[in-house]
């Protein structure tokens, strides 16, 4: 509930990440929000990385030590072989936000 409070409000996120990461978060958040397929936001050339803690976790950078956590929030993540099929992911869940170290 905290998280996504923060995400939802920018008097909240500004107050508790700062004002530039704030205002990065509600662009990735307008972002993640108007795109059909994860892969779309590959193609927007965002700083995205795929996160080794886990299958279909996602780290977008907000500034130099601030980053956005996101997994896949889907009943199963399709894959194509081994690697995740970002084309049919369609929904993503903010785990945290968070150091990038």
């Amino acid at each position: 509930r905290e998280l996504r409070a923060t995400c939802e409000s920018p008097t909240r996120a500004k107050r508790e990440v700062g004002e530039l990461e704030s205002k990065a978060l509600r662009r990735v958040l307008a972002d993640m929000n108007a795109v059909e397929a994860v892969a779309e936001l590959f193609e927007m050339g965002l700083e995205i990385e795929n996160c080794k803690q886990g299958l279909g976790m996602l780290r977008f950078q907000l500034s130099e030590v601030l980053s956005l956590y996101c997994s896949v929030n889907q009943q199963s993540v399709p894959m194509n072989g081994e690697t995740i099929d970002w084309i049919q992911v369609t929904r993503l869940k903010v785990v945290r936000i968070g150091s990038s170290k």
